[in-house]
C-alpha cells in the first residue's frame, strides 16, 4: 500500500509543478544545500548508460540515474531494464552540484482511472471499465473503455477481487501495457460511495463535499 500511496503523492507532485519545470531549468540553479524537488513528465525518447533523454514539451531533458533511482514500471528496479523508447516517462529528480539532474524516483506508463464496471471474466482476473462517466463532456476527463488485467500482485484497496461487479464504480491504478490493456496495481471498488469493505463513517463522495447554499 506505501507503493500506491508514493504513486498518487508522486503524481500529484507531478502534474501540478510541470508548469514550473522550464523555469526551474531555465539555467537560475538553485545551491545545492536547497536540494529542491524537480518534477520531469515527458516522453523516452534515447536511453544511454545511466542517462534517459526525455521530451517534455519542446525541451529535450537529460535525466541521469544512480544506484539508488527506482524504476517503477508494475515493478520496481534499480536500473533501467525496465525502461524503453516512448514510455511515458514521470520523474522526480534532483539537481547535484554540478547542475545535472539526478532522478529519485522514475515511474513509466502509469495511468490513474475512475470509472464503472461494463464487463467482466476470468473470475475477476480481467474486467472492462468505463472511464469518468459522470464528466461534464466539456471537462478535461476522458471517456473510454478500458481493458484490464488483474494478477497475484494487485493490491485491493477496503474491496477484494471478488468484489467486482459489472455496474460498481472502481478507481484503478496502473501500468499501460500498449497493447489495450492496463496491468492494474492498485483497485477500489466502490458500492455507491464507499469502499465495499470500508467500515462504517464519514466518507467523503470523489465529487467532494457539497456545497453549501448561498445566504
Amino acid at each position: 500500500m506505501a507503493r500506491s500511496t508514493q504513486l498518487f503523492v508522486s503524481l500529484t507532485v507531478t502534474t501540478v509543478a510541470a508548469v514550473l519545470l522550464c523555469q526551474s531549468l531555465s539555467g537560475q540553479h538553485r545551491s545545492s544545500s536547497d536540494n529542491p524537488i524537480i518534477p520531469v513528465i515527458g516522453t523516452v525518447k534515447a536511453i544511454s548508460g545511466n542517462q534517459i533523454a526525455v521530451e517534455s514539451g519542446e525541451r529535450m531533458i537529460l535525466v541521469a540515474t544512480d544506484a539508488h533511482t527506482e524504476v517503477w514500471k508494475g515493478k520496481t528496479s534499480h536500473d533501467l531494464s525496465l525502461v524503453q523508447i516512448g514510455d511515458d516517462f514521470a520523474g522526480r529528480c534532483r539537481a547535484d552540484a554540478s547542475g545535472r539532474l539526478v532522478a529519485d524516483l522514475i515511474e513509466l506508463n502509469v495511468v490513474n482511472f475512475f470509472g464503472v464496471i461494463t464487463d467482466l471474466d476470468h473470475g475477476g482476473e480481467r474486467f472492462e471499465m468505463f472511464t469518468n462517466p459522470k464528466a461534464d463532456p466539456q471537462s478535461g476527463y476522458e471517456k473510454k473503455k478500458l481493458k484490464v488485467v488483474v494478477d497475484a500482485d494487485t493490491i485491493f484497496g477496503s474491496s477484494a477481487q471478488e468484489d467486482l461487479k459489472v455496474g460498481r464504480d472502481v478507481q484503478m491504478v496502473g501500468v499501460d501495457l500498449r497493447n489495450g490493456t492496463t496491468r492494474a496495481t492498485w483497485v477500489v471498488v466502490y458500492e455507491g460511495n464507499r469502499p465495499v469493505r470500508m467500515r462504517d463513517t464519514n466518507v467523503m463522495p470523489v465529487t467532494g463535499p457539497p456545497k453549501q447554499p448561498r445566504t
